[in-house]
């Protein structure tokens, strides 16, 4: 058996998940048991039609099924269990990027937590995390951030406990894409000109510490720095916008929509308008650490310097 812990939960795996640090076995029950069946039919659980997609989903707040073409048929019971009935001749790093993936995203979403397709970082406890389109740039943003200093939760899956009185998160995968020009300007290896994209790995705050979400920044492109504040009804918009499971929540979803409510009057919404040069790349982690400083001086004392 093999044990780890992200989200704030405890994981037993029948298998080895490299992306992911080992935890010594406590004697704790696991929260979630994750299972690999060899000698199962995928067709036991879809029909041939949709086994010809390239993924498809049954989402419920108890039960679930995420199909990927070429990998299987992962099932997802009550937020507990994940049991994956494998296509024939599936390889183990493409169903490690499915179950840390969208399956994953699943799960967290039936044990009640709002999933946002975001990255985030924290400092002196604040906990802040980073929205926006594809390519908008959140997987630079969390690098830049770790390189200045900041300390890595997630990349792009990102799931947040929403409390009586804010909102709060735990680490999740240590491991980012990005581009390599991305890569090239922060000097992190490995990085090749000819790769498109490839994936690093980041050392992540306590995984089994919650941090408090102070900020969201949704990351926009334009011709110089600045962060403006988002109301609190666009917020909400936002907010399911951005949700990472958007695409297989109905729009009227009442709970999902409430959560987003709920989320959008516990953190600060923002827009981040930074210029579209990766020279620049670093200058976003400077202009956080200031607009950090001045929104929560009066709770939080952060005394820093900015990592050259």
């Amino acid at each position: 058996m093999h044990f780890y812990q992200l989200y704030g939960l405890i994981f037993q795996s029948t298998f080895c998940i490299p992306d992911l640090p080992d935890l010594s076995p406590t004697g704790q029950h696991p929260d979630v048991t994750i299972q690999w069946v060899t000698d199962g039919c995928i067709h036991d659980f879809i029909p041939q039609a949709v086994a010809q997609q390239p993924i498809a989903l049954q989402v419920d707040p108890t039960d679930a099924l995420v199909y990927v073409r070429d990998i299987g048929v992962f099932i997802v019971q009550g937020g507990c269990k994940i049991v994956l009935v494998s296509a024939q001749n599936a390889e183990q790093e493409p169903i490690c990027q499915a179950l840390l993936g969208v399956v994953l995203a699943v799960l967290l979403y039936q044990r009640g937590l709002y999933i946002l397709h975001a990255s985030a970082v924290t400092i002196h406890n604040i906990a802040i995390a980073f929205l926006g389109d594809s390519g908008a740039g959140k997987s630079s943003a969390l690098a830049a951030s770790v390189s200045q200093g900041f300390i890595g939760i997630t990349d792009d899956l990102t799931a947040i406990h929403i409390n009586t009185d804010n909102a709060s998160l735990y680490s999740g995968v240590p491991r980012m894409k990005l581009s390599a020009a991305a890569a090239a300007q922060l000097q992190l290896a490995p990085s090749t000109p000819t790769a498109e994209e490839s994936a690093f790995a980041f050392s992540t705050a306590s995984p089994s510490e919650a941090y408090d979400l102070q900020n969201l920044y949704i990351l926009e492109y334009g011709s110089d720095w600045s962060i403006e504040p988002v109301p609190q009804q666009q917020a909400i918009i936002e907010l399911l916008r951005f949700s990472g499971l958007k695409s297989v929540l109905s729009v009227r979803d009442r709970h999902h929509f409430k959560q987003a409510a709920q989320l959008a009057k516990r953190v600060n919404l923002y827009r981040l308008q930074r210029p579209r040069d990766l020279n620049q790349l670093s200058q976003s982690s400077e202009l956080l650490k200031d607009h950090i400083r001045s929104t929560h001086s009066e709770k939080y004392s952060l005394e820093y310097e900015v990592v050259k």
